[in-house]
């Protein structure tokens, strides 16, 4: 088999991924990285699958085998925080995040949840300092950022409680 054979299962799989049908979709994902163990593409979106299915641990075992084998591609690593604070593994999705936010140059949507997510996981750990800081930077890059607004609302108020 060859890596055309490869790309083939790969976009049959996204195909799948795109229509919703989640289970044909890792199925073909899986015949993909049988072929080629190494097909990073294919690692990822299989974990952004079986996210959608609500597989969390399996989901995070697809983003750590991409950020090991490619340690400076920045998407798994932001789904791998992201699964992280879903698994409430708060200080491990802080420093995926931070790890993230360093090396990630667009200062896009995903830059902005990044901040977000990072300082919900220290909202979570009751760190609001921390928690103000990163909120406080995503509001920033959007004054309109609904999700950030109500929740450094909440860490005000936390805050407040503490002085």
């Amino acid at each position: 088999m060859s890596e055309q054979d490869v790309e083939m299962f790969y976009k049959q799989a996204m195909s799948y991924l795109g229509q919703g049908e989640i289970d044909k979709a890792i199925e073909f994902f899986d015949k993909a990285l049988k072929l080629d163990d190494w097909y990073l593409p294919a690692w990822n979106d299989k974990g952004v699958a079986l996210l959608e299915k609500k597989d969390y641990v399996q989901a995070l075992n697809c983003f750590e085998k991409v950020v090991l084998l490619d340690p400076v591609s920045s998407m798994p690593l932001y789904n791998k925080g992201y699964v992280q604070l879903i698994l409430e593994n708060y200080s491990d999705s802080i420093e995926t995040f931070d790890s993230f936010l360093e090396m990630y140059q667009n200062k896009d949507d995903f830059y902005k949840y990044a901040l977000f997510l990072n300082g919900q996981a220290h909202y979570n750990l009751k760190e609001y300092k921390q928690a103000h800081e990163s909120l406080e930077e995503a509001i920033l890059h959007d004054k309109t950022f609904k999700e950030a607004r109500e929740l450094i609302i909440k860490v005000l108020n936390e805050e407040k409680k503490i002085k």
